[in-house]
């Protein structure tokens, strides 16, 4: 069995502030500046806004790395679980602020006072949160709600300060996917964005545009698709800038032609078509880690992801193993015994949730899986996390972390309980299951964090919400790692698919790519 080792980049080499670009170097002093201040007007609340592969999480740990020196208390959380594990001895937001999962206008994290929490967030010098646009901006203002009141900050009126006073670096890139609103469409994605706050009002914006990640060889440069190389293209797609049109009428000008280069062409089954071109010399190389965490097939819908799957693992050698879930109800109704017999366990067995491990699973030695949830992210279990299995046994998986912070570590997984409450049943479904789902394909929201070297896109349908082409195209570093397989409605290959950017999103973020603005605009702050 190869091992691998993850490539020097952002998110592993240790930072130096001589090795900042120009943008990287004035934001870094800029929040340095006011963190340092004393004033009682000092600006508090900074978002960093640049697309992957700019150097976000760098500038964080140059950042942290700086104040940490100086034995200033720095809290670092993250969005999601992936992202965390990337960032110096960072968490999850939810987990270090008690955010509620049902949150609404009202609604304050658990935090008591003078616990060792609350206290590490009076102590707190510089808060650090990155991908913090796929968080519902609710969840921003009850953290807001829960630190004024720590802070004994009034939380209206003319003294009022963001977040009690904290200094606050929010981060990420609004071209992705927004925060997920069930049963939502455009007006209510956009709403959720933390940009309809009444906490944007008070945010500085600092820009990262130069991009650091995409290759700048002379075959990532071959790519010429009106007029741009590989890194503006993936850009105009985000921005919603790419020239694009309509084929019905009274439809909106949303489909977007893609370079014949990056285009999968077939004939015969489209899932197998994939496989192959992206799964090169899979029958020698199954087993090889280094192969495994560095592609992948995306696409948005999990009924995809489950065929392709399912497709791989029919070529991996060798007896695989079922794994089955106990499924009980849990309800308070009155008539339970009634719901009871009217959704007998074999009903409940053949369910499936977004997010949720499947009743039966499916698994061969060497198979990669994903983890569904945060187990230890002290140790890289988090949701997100891939892992290539080792040992199958009944009461634990074995497998090795695949990329990130913690790549090559073995870690054992057991079964949990994972409580379901869906709006669509009279009840909740509690599942104890492995918390994973074979990935040699994933959707396109879960494919958020991840850099890879080979991706395939898989369109049997086109993308259905803001940013999922952006976020689809812009997961490798090279344009010759990019392929897509895009089918049209009467099953047959095409070149055009849909774009959906809702700029109502990207309407308060102008792009101050220029330093010399950039220096203007902080000068007007500083003095």
């Amino acid at each position: 069995m190869s091992t691998f080792t993850i490539p020097e980049d952002a998110s592993t080499v240790q930072p130096n502030v001589a090795d900042l670009n120009a943008q990287q170097a004035l934001a870094y002093h800029s929040v340095l500046a006011f963190v340092n201040s004393s004033s009682a007007e000092r600006q508090n609340f900074f978002f960093l806004y640049g697309h992957g592969g700019t150097g976000k999480t760098f500038l964080y740990k140059a950042l942290v790395a700086h104040l940490k020196e100086l034995g200033k208390v720095v809290l670092v959380v993250a969005s999601s679980g992936i992202a965390a594990t990337l960032l110096p001895n960072a968490s999850t937001a939810h987990s270090r602020f008690k955010i509620p999962l049902e949150i609404d206008h009202t609604s304050s994290c658990n935090i008591r006072k003078g616990t060792p929490l609350a206290q590490s967030i009076v102590d707190a010098y510089l808060i650090v949160w990155d991908e913090a646009p796929m968080v519902h901006r609710l969840s921003f203002e009850a953290v807001d709600r829960a630190f004024c009141d720590i802070m004994n900050v009034p939380f209206t009126g003319v003294h009022y300060k963001p977040f009690g006073g904290k200094t606050v670096l929010l981060g990420g890139d609004f071209r992705q996917t927004l925060p997920i609103v069930p049963d939502s469409g455009k007006e209510e994605s956009v709403d959720s964005s933390l940009t309809r706050s009444y906490l944007w009002n008070s945010c500085m914006v600092l820009h990262l545009s130069e991009n650091m990640r995409v290759d700048s060889s002379s075959a990532n440069n071959q790519l010429d698709f009106h007029g741009m190389n590989f890194g503006r293209w993936t850009l105009s797609i985000g921005n919603g800038t790419m020239p694009a049109r309509s084929f019905k009428e009274n439809q909106p000008a949303d489909w977007v032609e893609i370079p014949e280069a990056l285009l999968i062409q077939t004939v015969g089954s489209p899932v197998q078509t994939m496989a192959t071109e992206i799964y090169t010399d899979f029958q020698q190389r199954y087993h090889n880690i280094s192969y495994l965490t560095e592609r992948s097939i995306i696409t948005p819908t999990n009924r995809n992801v489950t065929e392709i799957n399912a497709h791989m693992l029919a070529l991996v050698p060798g007896t695989g193993r079922s794994y089955y879930s106990s499924d009980t109800l849990h309800t308070d109704a009155a008539d339970s015994y009634r719901i009871e017999a009217e959704y007998p366990t074999e009903f409940l067995n053949g369910l499936s949730f977004n997010g949720y491990p499947e009743h039966n699973i499916e698994l061969k030695v060497f198979t990669p899986v994903m983890l569904l949830r945060n187990l230890n992210p002290a140790i890289g279990l988090c949701n997100g996390t891939r892992l290539m299995v080792i040992y199958l046994g009944h009461y634990v998986i074995r497998g090795i972390i695949m990329g990130g912070t913690f790549s090559g570590k073995t870690v054992a997984i057991p079964r949990i309980v994972l409580n379901i409450n869906d709006h669509r049943w009279p009840f909740v479904l509690k599942r104890r299951q492995f918390p994973v789902r074979l990935c040699y394909a994933m959707t396109i929201n879960k494919s958020q964090g991840q850099t890879l070297q080979s991706v395939g896109v898989y369109l049997p349908k086109p993308v259905f919400s803001h940013g999922q082409l952006y976020v689809a195209v812009s997961r490798v570093r090279s344009a010759s790692g990019l392929r897509l397989l895009i089918i049209n409605e009467d099953g047959i290959p095409s070149k055009y698919t849909r774009n959906i950017v809702y700029q109502e999103a990207l309407a308060d973020l102008l792009d101050i790519a220029d330093v010399a603005q950039v220096c203007l605009v902080f000068h007007n702050f500083l003095f």
